[in-house]
């Protein structure tokens, strides 16, 4: 439940095959670009945009491929890796 909410806080839109995050970590142009290629190379991920300025990435997917369920699973993921990215503390990209 506390994973879950870790990555609430930085979800600003959620639509089928549409997710908006934003997140201090992704201000910085080196976390942006590692985002970008890890997403883009993800199964059922159809488009990444991140825009350091704002500290965010939309992420479209295609729902038939990737399920809710498991892009939440892989979302607590990222807000892990983020939030460590963010604190200066080493940690594995999802």
């Amino acid at each position: 439940m506390l994973a879950s909410l870790r990555l609430l806080k930085y979800v600003t839109s959620f639509s089928e095959g549409r997710v908006r995050i934003r997140h201090p970590a992704l201000r910085r142009e080196k976390t942006a670009q590692a985002a970008y290629e890890r997403l883009c190379s993800m199964e059922g991920v159809t488009s990444v945009e991140y825009n350091t300025l704002s500290g965010s990435v939309l992420i479209l997917y295609d729902s038939t491929l990737l399920s809710q369920e498991n892009l939440i699973t892989l979302g607590i993921a990222w807000a892990r890796w983020l939030d460590a990215i963010h604190a200066g503390q080493p940690a594995q990209m999802p």
